[in-house]
């Protein structure tokens, strides 16, 4: 609770232990190496590309714990990247029993805890079949995208399928950045963690790609929750309706409303920002009613639960819009 409001966490991550030690048997990237007792590192082409720091990664009495201390009475739980189109074959396998393991988290504290279900997407015939059984049999709330697969956009058409079974049982779509990043030379190159531009640049270049393909046109009831504030996105909307406007003729657009509209109409952002401008320029162009609270719990690049309350404080919210942003919203949006 926050100020006598309950507080949902909708981005937030949870690795199973089964897929960590999975990870460690890897020979190829990325692979996973512990470093102690509850700490490891993934590990992939040629730098560390993410770190587990305590058990809360995929304890989840141990996270249970961690959330109550820091006031977060739900969380929407979601795997991460790496997702499981790395193991081949065996994806399949692999994302029906993050799925199973994720839902029985959720059994187990269900006023707790709820879950988006990761999605095949290198097996997109059987992707409807899972998530109608995630969605049925487990109780899943949402579904796991990523911003690239394997250097695909969302946007390609094999991925329809994916959007029309979400759309027919109006759940929402998580677009997660996806481990390697499109942009992962050049992040490379300039010394930088893939983290820092590269995820945001990787969703917002889907996103952006979903609308002027006329992804939304097609799926009128599709809705996507954009990570991160929605990468740049939001601050990028001037460039992107005058770039529709101007070079439509000479590239393939089919969208038939400017993206801002279109973004602003299916598009949800968590409040993952760290920095009190930024949320209060996306709240003014998004409203309060499409952002919700979010930590990206438990990656280092994203801060503490304190501190992400802390910064969402310094926007100014009336109390109205706190108890939306930090809870209202999610519960309507995910059936709560």
């Amino acid at each position: 609770m926050k100020d006598g409001h309950k507080v949902v966490d909708i981005h937030n991550h949870f690795y199973t232990k089964t897929w960590l030690d999975y990870l460690t048997t890897r020979t190829e990237d990325p692979r996973f190496e512990w470093t102690g007792p509850t700490s490891g590192l993934l590990k992939g082409y040629g730098i560390v590309m993410g770190h587990s720091d305590k058990a809360d990664d995929w304890d989840i009495d141990v996270r249970l714990k961690g959330i109550t201390e820091v006031g977060v009475d739900i969380q929407l739980l979601t795997h991460t990247a790496p997702s499981a189109e790395i193991t081949g074959s065996k994806e399949l396998e692999w994302v029906k029993k993050i799925n199973d393991e994720l839902a029985g988290y959720c059994q187990k504290y269900p006023d707790r805890f709820i879950f988006s279900a990761s999605v095949p997407l290198g097996d997109i015939k059987e992707a409807p079949k899972e998530m109608q059984r995630a969605t049925k049999e487990l109780g899943a709330k949402g579904f796991q995208m990523y911003s690239n697969v394997n250097g695909e956009l969302p946007s390609a058409e094999k991925f329809y399928p994916i959007y029309e079974v979400a759309s027919e049982l109006g759940m929402v779509i998580q677009i997660h950045p996806a481990l390697v990043p499109l942009t992962a030379d050049a992040m490379k190159k300039a010394g930088l963690p893939f983290q820092l531009y590269g995820f945001t640049m990787d969703t917002t270049l889907a996103l952006t790609s979903m609308i002027f393909q006329g992804v939304f046109d097609k799926f009128p009831k599709l809705k996507i929750h954009h990570c991160h504030l929605g990468g740049m996105a939001p601050y990028m909307m001037g460039r992107v309706d005058n770039a529709y406007k101007r070079f439509k003729g000479e590239h393939v657009m089919k969208g038939d409303r400017l993206p801002s509209e279109t973004y602003k109409e299916h598009v949800y952002l968590d409040t993952l920002s760290m920095f009190s401008p930024a949320i209060k320029l996306a709240l003014e162009y998004m409203g309060p009613e499409h952002l919700m609270f979010g930590s990206d719990w438990p990656h280092r690049a994203s801060g503490t639960v304190p501190g992400n309350m802390e910064t969402l404080d310094k926007v100014g919210l009336t109390k109205e819009q706190e108890e939306m942003i930090y809870g209202k919203n999610a519960m309507k949006l995910f059936k709560i």
